[in-house]
This record gives structure tokens, sequence and C-alpha cells, in this order.
């Protein structure tokens, strides 16, 4: 697996990505008041180069061989601890500086790595070579606009900042994410078992 991993994964977009991130992360805890909609785009970024660690340039040759979608699938996502061990140490660098809500910080970005594989996987199952580029095309900015923009924050919170916010409702919100995910993710992958 560890041959295949250091190929197949884009590896010098995954660590650009991830030096963004802290980029990203560093503006927000300097001026968080001002910056936060960053936080938006640096979540979109993990989901975002989650998926394109999934596709498949060669998917024609490489679906005919003996390794399982399941195994392309689990050694492509060895990008989401990198990712997701970035996100954890800039919210641990920056702590005094952002909302007290580590944990929730943590479940998004969770829930944005999950949402990613998801539908990769899905997608892959069905014959799509490359979901990932496309999927990043949509998610980075779509993440951006929702966390500039910040639509119907009293209804569906997507990216709290200020206490008075609905914290709790937000939380409900990226746990739904998270355990939907995992739900699709594990229903692809048995799928593609099934087909095997």
């Amino acid at each position: 697996m560890t041959r295949y991993l250091v190929q197949a994964v884009p590896w010098r977009l995954t660590i650009a990505a991830t030096g963004i991130i802290v980029g990203l992360m560093t503006l927000v805890a300097r001026w968080p008041a001002v910056m936060w909609p960053l936080q938006g785009t640096a979540l979109g970024l993990i989901a975002g180069i989650t998926a394109w660690a999934s596709d498949e340039p060669a998917a024609q040759v490489v679906d005919t061989l003996p390794r399982p979608l399941w195994w392309r699938i689990a050694a492509r996502a060895a990008v989401v601890p990198l990712v997701l061990g970035t996100w954890i140490a800039c919210l641990l660098v920056a702590r005094s500086r952002l909302p007290d809500h580590f944990w929730f910080f943590v479940l998004q970005a969770a829930g944005m790595a999950g949402l990613a594989l998801a539908v990769t996987t899905w997608r892959r199952g069905r014959g799509v070579a490359e979901p990932g580029r496309a999927f990043a095309a949509i998610v980075v900015p779509t993440a951006t606009a929702l966390a500039l923009a910040r639509p119907f924050t009293q209804q569906l919170p997507v990216f709290p900042v200020w206490p008075s916010e609905d914290w709790h409702t937000s939380r409900t919100v990226w746990a739904a994410v998270t355990t939907g995910s995992c739900v699709i993710l594990a229903a692809a992958l048995i799928r593609s078992l099934r087909k095997a």
C-alpha cells in the first residue's frame, strides 16, 4: 500500500493546501472579528484536497486490477489525518484568540473531510474517474461564500462566530453532516464490495 500511497496521492498539492490552511487560520487568529470568513475557506480547502486526493486519473486501468475500490480509497484517505492534524494544530496554537468551541471546530473539519470522502467514493463506485476536482471546484467557493455572506444565520448558522449566535443548532447541523457522510461512505464501500 505504501508504494501506491506515495505515487497515487497528490502530495505536493496536499502540502500546499495545508500551508494555505495554516496561513488562513493565522489571519483568522490575528484578526478574528474581520477575518473570520477565512475559516470557512480553510474548511472548504480541507474538503477540496480530500476530494482531489480521491481522483484516479488512470481509472480505466486501475479499476481492472485486483485491488478493490475500498483499498484504494483507504490509501488515498491518508491525506485526511494530515489535513485534520494541521487544522487541529492551528486551533491549538490560536486557541486563546478564537471562540471557545474547540471540539465544534474539530467537528466542522471532520464533517467537511467526511463529506468529501463520501461524495467522491460514491461517484468513484459509479465509474467516475475524477470526481474530486469537480467537487473541490464547488466546495471551496461555496464554503467561502457561505462564510462571507452568512445567509440564514438565525435559522441555519453554518459558520458561527459571535457568542450570541446559535452554536447548538450549528453543532447539530455539523453532527448531521458528519453522520450522514459516514452513512453514505459506508453504503458506497458496501456497494463496491458487492460488485467485486
